[in-house]
């Protein structure tokens, strides 16, 4: 046993180690350090390559398991997991967050009342999967980069999916029903994932500044336009009007040679169009007018007068997540499998407005919840510098026109999207978050992970 009432200064003996036994605790720290960001950065490596599927994962399904999303998902959720129990550190989710899971969890609870209980169920598995690819982009894209390298990763992977329908086009084995398409993917799903990629990549042409960079994000806008028209989604070509509307506000900020480069990306994307553009396409497209005019936008209207009518039936509670489909089936006296004029992919029809199909599923309460979740988003957007700003709100815009004509309520882009702002926002407007970081590093104290900095320590000790 040690005497304590030993006093005054070491022995020169047990001076000479007291560096190794002052010091060796931080070469734990070190060591604990590197192992730490050596789990976060092979977890963000396989968010990385998880967005960067998702504009293409139709293109590789397993047989009795799912898309390759699925696959990567996984890997992704494990890696995820080992860095937090690693590192002991889980970071504190949003309010956009909590409203988000609101919504989740009320679309599940419509299971105890939906018309389609089994649609229900698998509605609530996918909710589940879509919430945890929104935490993986918190928890492991909280730098700009971070958040850049995600950008980069949608955009290379829309470039997949236009590359797919334009070999599609040229091979002439991409028809559907007339109009083209690539990677197993409905012509209006693959057509709106491309439009959402179009302000990502001329975002890209303006932030990046290698020149190589910038011409891939160039050559992303071009194929991306090319493809859309190939598909002859008339409403994913409505949903580019606000980046041809919103972008140019970038111009005066930008530098003459920037612009110059933009422009050039958007007239490549207007003449591929016109190059590659199919007369049965040109032929679709050109009704754009006439159908928002006095057509029934290709039965969508049947289908919407069909919806008012189940509406009245559960306003407030809706008929359950994913359950339109079953409901209007039986209100038609169709059975579930048909394949009719009105119907979609698999013969189910679809609401084809995500809005309206959030009011009939969830009723009002989560039509409320989730356009309380819309407000969330928009306004942080609308707080950040300029050029992020008009960015955000160009795809917020891009996303909302889009999905008036497609059900896109539980699609992994729109979570993405979504998940990526929250991001964003919470570095960008959190100056107090920013200015305590700066305070504990100034002291010694904790990073944003909880972890000392090494040189604090030994400085302190």
């Amino acid at each position: 046993m040690l005497d304590n009432s030993i006093r005054g200064p070491l022995p020169s003996s047990m001076a000479a180690i007291s560096p190794v036994v002052r010091y060796g605790h931080h070469r734990i720290s070190t060591l604990q350090t590197r192992k730490e960001g050596m789990f976060r950065k092979a977890a963000f490596f396989f968010v990385w390559l998880l967005v960067f599927v998702i504009p293409w994962e139709n293109g590789v399904v397993i047989h009795g398991f799912g898309t390759i999303t699925r696959v990567v998902g996984i890997a992704a959720l494990g890696m995820a997991l080992l860095a937090i129990l690693e590192s002991g550190i889980l970071r504190t989710l949003a309010v956009q967050h909590i409203v988000m899971l609101m919504f989740f969890i009320w679309a599940s609870l419509t299971y105890f009342w939906s018309f389609d209980p089994s649609a229900t169920a698998v509605s609530i598995y996918t909710f589940i999967q879509l919430f945890v690819m929104v935490w993986l982009v918190w928890e492991f894209a909280q730098t700009p980069r971070e958040q850049l390298f995600l950008l980069r990763a949608y955009t290379a992977g829309s470039l997949v999916s236009s590359m797919g329908a334009l070999v599609g086009f040229f091979r002439n084995t991409g028809l559907n029903n007339g109009r083209y398409t690539g990677l197993g993917f409905n012509p209006g799903d693959l057509a709106f994932i491309l439009a959402l990629a179009i302000p990502i990549s001329l975002y890209l042409a303006v932030h990046e500044r290698r020149k190589l960079l910038v011409w891939v994000a160039g050559t992303a806008t071009v194929a991306a336009f090319c493809a859309i028209i190939l598909t002859a989604s008339r409403g994913s070509l409505i949903a580019c009007i606000p980046t041809l509307v919103i972008m140019p506000l970038l111009f005066p900020k930008l530098r003459w040679g920037r612009n110059l480069a933009i422009l050039t990306f958007l007239a490549l994307a207007g003449i591929g169009a016109w190059l590659f553009m199919p007369e049965k396409s040109w032929s679709r497209l050109s009704t754009i007018g006439s159908e928002i005019g006095s057509g029934t936008l290709n039965e969508r209207t049947m289908i919407w007068q069909i919806g008012w009518q189940i509406f009245g039936q559960a306003p407030f509670q809706g008929v359950g997540s994913e359950a339109f489909a079953g409901t209007a089936e039986h209100s038609l006296g169709l059975a579930s499998d048909s394949n009719t004029d009105l119907g979609v992919a698999n013969g189910r029809l679809a609401a084809h407005n995500t809005f309206f199909s959030i009011l009939l599923e969830e009723g009002v309460i989560g039509f409320v919840l989730f356009f309380a979740l819309l407000i969330t988003l928009i306004l942080p957007a609308w707080q950040l510098p300029h050029v992020e700003r008009t960015f955000w709100l160009c795809i917020l815009a891009t996303w909302a026109v889009g999905a008036l004509d497609l059900t896109w309520e539980d699609r992994k882009p729109t979570w993405f999207i979504f998940a990526l702002l929250i991001a964003v926002t919470a570095r960008r407007l959190a100056p107090e978050a920013r200015s305590l970081r700066k305070q504990a590093l100034s002291r010694g104290g904790a990073d944003l992970y909880g972890r000392t900095p090494i040189s604090a320590e030994i400085s302190r000790s």
